[in-house]
């Protein structure tokens, strides 16, 4: 593994491993494939916008850093370790919900950040998966 990741697969990699995460604790957090983190860590594909901004987030390190590599290992190394999920009790965690256009269902997924715009049998579908899953999500319609 380079000391210097010079690449966003091999950042994303390094980020992974110095975390002490494997491909499916990130797949779970994230509510992907592990498959996927290993397609994006090989630089087979590219994760898209929403999910970098996750990625980075979970990581603790920003999007410009992730996605560019510009000064990515001076704040990497001194960016606070991610934290595992807190058993928090219900309602002590907030989430800000965003306003929607009339007529639009989006998907919110607490533990990934995910925002996402879909019809509402897509975003039921969605929510079923990210409940059975453990994860909290909710649907916002106007």
């Amino acid at each position: 593994m380079p000391t210097h990741p010079r690449t966003l697969a091999e950042r994303l990699r390094w980020l992974r491993k110095q975390a002490g995460f494997t491909q499916v604790e990130v797949s779970q957090a994230l509510g992907c494939e592990q498959a996927m983190i290993s397609s994006w860590e090989v630089g087979r594909t590219r994760p898209s916008a929403v999910t970098l901004g996750a990625l980075a987030r979970h990581y603790g390190v920003s999007l410009p850093g992730l996605e560019s590599g510009l000064g990515f290992m001076e704040e990497a190394t001194r960016r606070p370790q991610p934290e595992p999920p807190a058993d928090e009790p219900s309602g002590s965690a907030t989430l800000a919900l965003p306003p929607a256009a009339p007529g639009q269902v989006m998907l919110l997924d607490e533990r990934t950040g995910t925002q996402t715009s879909t019809d509402a049998a897509e975003a039921m579908a969605a929510l079923l998966r990210a409940l059975k899953k453990g994860r909290k999500a909710w649907l916002v319609v106007r």
